[in-house]
């Protein structure tokens, strides 16, 4: 071990204090894992599929219950050599086709593109059928990713909010003016006129705990559990912001504990190019500091005192 390494190793309390937390909490780790999940292979990925929730329309309860209520409709069709042949064209509200129907559809083109055409409707074929994705499998929509949440707060999904519409106002009725919409400045010089022109403030109701009115996304309002893309952050851990609050009192405290010297020492560091000018910041000479290892004494007795006011501060 070098001579500078052996006496770095001995000042460690003195670089902690150096380093000691003092700003706000820098977001050195979320709730999620930020390491992205590169690990797939083009082979196992070959006959995979992703997952859709299709939509066949109608549906096998409704054909159902039109065969069993509906009204049984007949037609024409007249074939390619003029024979006329009864057929059914709808029962209740299903459709069929009696061979003139057309419906667009698609087809691969001469150039191999996707074209889009009318294609016709053999006798007996179901009209207005739709067969198609309806979405991809994993969430339930746009509010999808509310509907945890809703569910652990006994919240109402959006779907299931009966909303009234606002009545036309009637004839002779006064429409109220638009409010004028305010800064925040504005709206705290407003408050504080009128608190003041008030002589009895009116009672204060609290009503219940609940979320913000409103909000976008219910989701917003619980970052902890939020990730971005590319992994970056959506809220600090709490484990981080607490264990910052309690070293940041700590080290204060050990600060405080230090006398007038030791914290000259101490601030004298983020400037001082050898142990000389340590010495110097303490009260010593020159001359003590730099040859007679003044300063470097110093140093060693500031890392001592820090050493025990921090031992003392976590007691």
């Amino acid at each position: 071990m070098t001579r500078h390494a052996s006496m770095a190793d001995q000042l460690t309390a003195l670089k902690a204090a150096v380093r000691r937390p003092g700003t706000p909490i820098e977001p050195v780790q979320t709730n999620w894992s930020t390491i992205a999940a590169n690990d797939n292979s083009p082979e196992d990925l070959a006959d995979k599929r992703i997952e859709r929730r299709w939509s066949i329309r109608p549906t096998e309860d409704e054909i159902m219950r039109e065969v069993r209520d509906g009204a049984v409709v007949l037609g024409k069709h007249v074939d390619d050599k003029g024979g006329q042949h009864t057929v059914t064209v709808a029962i209740g509200k299903l459709r069929f086709s009696d061979g003139s129907q057309k419906e667009r559809a698609f087809a691969y083109g001469p150039e191999g593109k996707v074209v889009m055409y009318d294609a016709p409707m053999p006798v007996g074929a179901m009209l207005g059928t739709k067969d198609k994705q309806e979405r991809m499998l994993g969430g339930d929509g746009a509010a999808s990713s509310n509907t945890p949440y809703t569910v652990a707060y006994g919240g109402k999904f959006p779907s299931n909010v009966s909303r009234k519409k606002k009545p036309e106002p009637a004839e002779g009725d006064v429409v109220p003016e638009k409010p004028v919409k305010l800064s925040k400045e504005e709206m705290r010089a407003e408050l504080a006129k009128a608190v003041a022109n008030t002589a009895r403030q009116p009672a204060v109701t609290y009503g219940q705990k609940g979320f913000p009115w409103q909000p976008a996304k219910l989701r917003d309002l619980f970052m902890g559990f939020e990730k971005g893309r590319k992994g970056e952050t959506g809220s600090i851990a709490w484990q981080d912001i607490s264990s910052h609050i309690v070293e940041r009192e700590i080290w204060h405290e050990t600060i405080a504990a230090l006398s007038k010297d030791d914290g000259a020492v101490l601030a004298a560091l983020d400037t001082a190019g050898s142990f000389a000018d340590v010495g110097v910041a303490a009260g010593q000479s020159r001359l003590y500091a730099d040859k007679k290892g003044g300063g470097k004494r110093k140093i060693k007795a500031v890392n001592d005192n820090i050493a025990e006011a921090y031992r003392k501060a976590i007691a």
